[in-house]
């Protein structure tokens, strides 16, 4: 059943960057002819796309994991949480409505989902490298470094915690229900992901030249973070520790990340090496055809001597 609900996530998912393409990428950009074949984007961005896809991958079988090895703890951390903000976020429901409950799971599944996939994808079309790159290691370090929390540090949802917050989002229709809790215990709640992704997100974007897309992330940030708390999912600790956690690894993407992105360089051209991944260049001094991997950064000439400084895009 849970896959019925996937088909409505993606689909409504497409539609919203369908949309988001016109509204917040910028017209001259737009207008520009691009020179890239798709063989040079494939090559330039599979890195991007895969280390994303894995960290993802990961967080999503956490719990298949888990069950099949048997690495439930025998302890529950919500009773701290709960010792510390009590019951905070009972006022989030106070306005609660059908209409407002089914907008917020929309934010929840669909606009959150939306927002990583086209922050990646407008980045990478307006050529915005440096930023792509932040970003990209951002999104996989929150994601690694929240995994041991989850597997250590079990914070129940706040609609099956606190007796007066109700699981809005869950109880919803059973394929929701269905569909989460085949991947997710429901304590997956510190830090939160939800908080941590977006922001971060909002972050590097302001750094950029994408006006239109920071003003939209400004507000969508807020947004999202609500839907969180009304729907019983997050703790409001769960969304200081995500915003902390984005700021944390955004430290580590500007302190460390040449490095880090370097030994992924090297893993890259291995792995091109080994499945035969290859396209060719020209030397700029002698003309000679030189045929290379495509992440491999700098090429020496076998006719003339001359060292290639080489990009995959």
């Amino acid at each position: 059943m849970s896959w019925q609900l996937s088909v409505f996530i993606i689909i409504f998912t497409l539609i919203m960057i369908a949309l988001y393409f016109p509204l917040f990428v910028p017209v001259e950009c737009r207008k520009r002819k691009r020179g890239y074949t798709a063989r040079q984007l494939i090559n330039g961005y599979w890195t991007y796309t895969l280390a994303a896809a894995a960290v993802y991958g990961l967080m999503q079988a956490q719990f298949p994991i888990q069950r099949h090895l048997n690495l439930f703890v025998d302890y529950d951390c919500t009773s701290y949480i709960e010792h510390i903000e009590g019951s905070l976020v009972v006022c989030f429901q106070s306005i609660s409505t059908p209409v407002l409950t089914y907008l917020m799971t929309f934010v929840y599944l669909v606009l959150f989902s939306s927002i990583m996939i086209f922050t990646f994808l407008v980045l990478a079309y307006t050529e915005q490298t440096a930023a792509l790159k932040r970003f990209s290691l951002v999104f996989s370090l929150n994601y690694l470094i929240a995994f041991p929390f989850y597997l250590l540090f079990p914070v129940t949802v706040t609609g099956y915690a606190l007796p007066d917050v109700q699981p809005l989002m869950y109880e919803l229709h059973p394929l929701i229900y269905a569909a989460i809790t085949t991947v997710d215990p429901l304590d997956n709640c510190f830090p939160s992901l939800h908080a941590a992704l977006v922001f971060s997100a909002l972050l590097i974007i302001y750094g950029t030249n994408l006006r239109r897309y920071r003003i939209f992330l400004t507000f969508a940030f807020p947004t999202v973070v609500f839907a969180t708390l009304y729907l019983g999912v997050h703790w409001a600790i769960d969304i200081v520790a995500g915003m902390a956690l984005s700021v944390f690894t955004l430290q580590i993407a500007d302190h460390c990340g040449e490095r880090i992105l370097c030994y992924a360089n090297v893993a890259a051209v291995r792995i091109e090496r080994l499945i035969g991944v290859e396209e060719t260049i020209i030397c700029s001094t002698c003309a000679c055809k030189i045929t290379t991997v495509p992440h491999i950064r700098f090429v020496s000439c076998p006719e003339c001597g001359t060292c290639i400084e080489h990009s995959a895009l």
